[in-house]
């Protein structure tokens, strides 16, 4: 068993290229134990490509990346989802299986491949539907939800592989403000609660300030902060980030700072 104080992940000047374009440029970073961590940053910065070289979607070509200081290129997909829970920006709409189906199938690194599922493991899945609030969907078909829905669907079924690290790309982008907060709150109690690491690439970078404990923000593939939310949502820090203006008002209590972009008059 890792010991506590060792990252779970450790990225290590790590590069990637498509043609002649370098879309991740000496990228380094490393995600603690009980960690929840926002990677934000504008379009084509590179925050989805680092987060699928994580889960070995793309192979590491320059540099390393190491999950629980073994180099995931050494590892077999089961063994990474044994300890990493993924949930892409981008999920097939077509899914002809029920909630608890398909929260079944996230069970597959904790299971016996050769054995079906038992009752125990319904039960298990059932509980996490329950988590996410999803409990009365188990019998609905996933392709007939809402996106909201199928969110946090899709969020149960990477908790069942019952990961010690959530990886989510965009987790919020075109849902209501409703499921908006749902996720949000999810996501809190999943950190605050159970000590699941998270690493969230959003664009929502007021979510990204009120919940994170820090964040890595990337610029043309580069990583240019990796700090505390304060020390990012300041001038010229957030301006040169985005390339555009912002006006700011400090929240509530614990809230801290919100940004807005600046209207143009």
């Amino acid at each position: 068993m890792p010991a506590d104080n060792c990252p779970i992940y450790s990225v290590r000047s790590l590069s990637y290229e498509i043609g002649d374009k370098r879309v991740l440029d000496s990228v380094s970073m490393d995600a603690k134990p009980g960690e929840f961590i926002a990677v934000v940053g504008p379009n084509g910065a590179g925050k989805s490509t680092l987060l699928r070289h994580l889960v070995r979607v793309i192979m590491p070509p320059k540099g390393a990346v190491l999950l629980y200081d073994k180099c995931v290129t050494t590892l077999r997909q089961r063994e990474i989802a044994a300890g990493v829970g993924y949930v892409p920006q981008s999920s097939p709409v077509y899914l002809p299986f029920t909630a608890l189906q398909f929260v079944l199938m996230g069970r597959y690194p904790r299971m016996n491949p050769l054995v079906r599922p038992d009752d125990r493991e319904a039960a298990r899945a059932l509980e996490i539907l329950n988590d996410v609030g999803m409990a009365d969907f188990a019998d609905r078909r996933v392709d007939m939800m809402s996106g909201g829905e199928r969110q946090k669907i899709f969020i149960a079924a990477a908790l069942a592989q019952e990961p010690s690290v959530l990886l989510l790309d965009e987790p919020t982008t075109y849902l209501d403000p409703k499921h908006q907060r749902d996720i949000q709150r999810i996501l809190q109690s999943l950190h605050r609660e159970r000590g699941t690491s998270v690493v969230a690439v959003t664009h929502d970078i007021n979510f990204a300030a009120r919940f994170s404990d820090r964040i890595v923000a990337m610029k043309k593939g580069a990583a240019v902060y990796d700090g505390p939310p304060d020390g990012l949502m300041r001038k010229p820090r957030l301006e040169e980030l985005f390339d555009t203006e912002f006006d700011y008002a400090r929240g509530d209590g614990e809230d801290g700072v919100f940004a807005f972009p600046r209207r143009s008059l």
